[in-house]
């Protein structure tokens, strides 16, 4: 039975070998040490039905960044799972990663079990929206614990905004919107910036719900 096939794209060689002697066990694993060199094997690529693929993809790169290089994928009709990797990605590096249809971003150093859990649970969607299955673009509503006030400084800061721009949106104190976002780190779980802005992004439609609430 044919692996799933996992292709990294990073410039730094220890990065690559590490990723490769972590994946190798389970996935058929491809790297190459930037989008330029990714970009003249692609047609040499044969994308099997068969075989679930997901790309690994630096941030930061010379020549070509990864955003750039998810841009030109997109362009050539050519949209897989593309994980993000960085070890300094600004917050509005990271917005725009998600806004382009990133999956996941993980900051470096990241551990083995982190890349292999983001992976596995990419390739778990996969399977559960395979071609034959209908796909709706609408968003799931769900209950989320948080107030009027935590929902409009979730959506500001989910959206690119900075805690000073929030505070200045909203008639509030900086220190008032650090103290919204530590309420949504303990309530939600939202650690990092990447968490945030994905949550906001999955379920952007409940969190507005709540912040147009009379």
């Amino acid at each position: 039975m044919n692996k799933s096939k996992v292709i990294v794209v990073d410039d730094e060689a220890i990065v690559r070998a590490g990723l490769e002697n972590w994946l190798s066990c389970d996935y058929q694993v491809v790297s190459f040490d930037g989008a330029s060199a990714f970009l003249d094997a692609f047609n040499q690529f044969e994308f099997e039905d068969a075989i679930t693929t997901c790309i690994l993809l630096d941030f930061q790169m010379p020549g070509m960044n990864g955003v750039e290089l998810q841009q030109a994928l997109k362009a050539m009709n050519a949209e897989f799972p593309i994980i993000f990797m960085s070890g300094n990605a600004q917050q509005v590096d990271i917005i725009d990663a998600w806004r382009g249809g990133a999956v996941d971003f993980i900051l470096k150093p990241f551990t083995p079990a982190q890349i292999s859990g983001a992976i596995e649970t990419q390739f778990k969607r996969y399977q559960q929206n395979r071609p034959n299955r209908p796909i709706s673009d609408s968003k799931p509503f769900i209950h989320i614990p948080i107030t009027k006030r935590e929902a409009e400084v979730l959506l500001l800061l989910g959206n690119g905004s900075q805690q000073a721009e929030v505070a200045n949106i909203l008639g509030i104190s900086v220190r008032t919107v650090k103290m919204y976002r530590s309420f949504l780190k303990n309530k939600l779980g939202l650690n990092t910036l990447a968490e945030l802005v994905r949550f906001c992004g999955q379920y952007e439609e409940s969190i507005k719900k709540i912040a147009e609430k009379d």
